[in-house]
């Protein structure tokens, strides 16, 4: 079992870096623009309904994207019609995120403290 957690902790601890070091990427290397929620995605886990904002924004070229936003909330927030901040990488628009916590830092957090938790769990057995 300490086995298990173990390789479970580094995982987690490594997907958190992966993620981190991509919105570090966008931090630094980034561009804000103002985008727009145009709809909400919808989305179940384990009976828990969740609606992940849809944007759209321009890039520094005129190119209009539009990205689904990896976080959502049980509420369709912010409303259609929103503008948002978006941060995205000029060489890759594909990278974008909505500025806020929720959207930036909640996932490489949740799987630090995930990974932290394996690693208290593997030291206990």
């Amino acid at each position: 079992m300490r086995l298990y957690l173990a390789v479970i902790a580094t995982l987690l601890i490594a997907a958190a870096a992966w993620l981190s070091v991509r919105r570090l990427a966008a931090a630094a290397g980034g561009v804000s623009v103002t985008g727009r929620v145009v709809a909400h995605e919808t989305r179940e886990d384990d009976g828990t309904v969740f609606h992940l904002p849809v944007v759209t924004f321009v890039d520094q070229h005129g190119t209009q994207h539009r990205f689904t936003s990896v976080a959502g909330r049980s509420q369709a927030s912010p409303p259609v019609g929103a503008e948002v901040t978006v941060r995205y990488l000029p060489d890759d628009p594909g990278v974008a995120y909505v500025v806020s916590f929720l959207h930036v830092w909640a996932a490489p957090v949740g799987l630090f403290v995930l990974g932290i938790a394996a690693i208290a769990g593997s030291l206990q057995g």
